[in-house]
């Protein structure tokens, strides 16, 4: 394979740096963390507990990396813990037009991998999957306590709610409400 072939798929990837995550900006945080800070964040994590929870690394750490490709042509579209079944699906639909068009971008047959591990953890079809999915929201409360701690806790309650109703994996769960003690130990 030619290198150079990869050239606008990586060049349309590196938007995600410019991509502000819009529950931040929401809240009117001042150089909110990207969509691409949040990602290699979860790829951090997903190395390291994919390998102390004896899980397939590779595959963990891949699945971080790409979750939320998508959002270079989909957006940021955050995951409200009251979005109704239309709301979810119509997300769902976006994203994966989304990593359909991001795919088209790579030489023919290449975007075959990205699409099934985009698929398996869209559909948490593995304990790889699961495990990447409760990372993703462990991060998201991980950065709601910094911002909390800058901004005030009232503004951020809502993604530790949504850290405590989705975040399934025994050992992250325990993590997480570590975290959500030290949010609720927070100043108002």
């Amino acid at each position: 394979m030619d290198p150079l072939e990869l050239l606008d798929f990586a060049e349309k990837v590196s938007e995600l740096k410019r991509i502000k995550r819009t529950g931040w900006v929401r809240r009117k945080v001042r150089e909110p963390e990207s969509v691409a800070d949040h990602s290699f964040m979860v790829t951090v994590l997903a190395c390291f507990y994919s390998k102390k929870f004896g899980m397939n690394s590779g595959k963990c750490i891949k699945m971080a990396l790409l979750h939320d490709i998508c959002e270079v042509y989909a957006g940021d579209i955050p995951y409200r813990i009251k979005s109704g079944t239309r709301e979810r699906k119509l997300k769902m639909k976006k994203e994966r037009e989304g990593l359909k068009r991001i795919i088209s971008l790579l030489p023919r047959g290449k975007g075959k991998e990205i699409l099934s591990l985009w698929n398996e953890w869209e559909k948490q079809k593995s304990k790889e999957a699961r495990l990447v999915r409760d990372l993703d929201k462990l991060e998201m409360c991980m950065q709601a306590l910094r911002y909390a701690e800058k901004y005030g806790k009232a503004k951020f309650a809502e993604f530790f709610e949504d850290g405590r109703k989705n975040i399934k994996t025994r050992d992250i769960k325990k993590i997480f409400l570590e975290l959500y003690e030290r949010f609720r130990e927070l100043p108002k």
